[in-house]
């Protein structure tokens, strides 16, 4: 019994520490298996929504990059015109911009990215060894 019991937990992808309860008896706290991937058992901890271009689930990554992206934002014609005509960001003419200015960052470190032979580009992600990640900002600023 304890073999087939054994057997089911390797199929199921569960442990082998994971033994069954005797029966009769219920588990109180509620077993969770998964959740957000957070770049465990990789050697770099990352937000998917960080992700700017390439890969980007953290057990692919080899030679990832980081950018400075409200930086980059705030380098792009688009968001300079925002500020200097005093254009409120909220109004259909603000978002517009807004809208033109993120997709010129992103053909941008899409470029840098390809050239440098990076796999993907990040508004922040880091090693979790604290090795330094690769910082591309002003390549991708002299793009924009």
């Amino acid at each position: 019994m304890k073999l087939l019991a054994l057997i089911l937990l390797t199929l199921a992808g569960l442990p082998a520490s994971a033994t069954p309860l005797p029966t009769g008896q219920e588990s109180v706290a509620p077993t969770v298996f998964g959740g957000p991937d957070d770049g465990r058992g990789t050697p770099y901890h990352v937000n998917k929504a960080d992700n700017i271009c390439g890969l980007d689930e953290p057990r692919q990554l080899t030679n990832p990059a980081s950018v400075n992206y409200s930086a980059l934002l705030d380098a792009t014609p688009e968001m300079k015109k925002i500020v200097k005509d005093k254009i409120d960001p909220t109004s259909s003419e603000g978002i517009t911009l807004t809208a033109k200015a993120r997709s010129r960052v992103l053909s941008a470190c899409e470029s840098v990215r390809q050239s440098g032979g990076y796999c993907s580009v990040w508004k922040s992600i880091r090693r979790r060894d604290k090795k330094a990640i690769s910082d591309v900002t002003d390549s991708v600023k002299r793009l924009l």
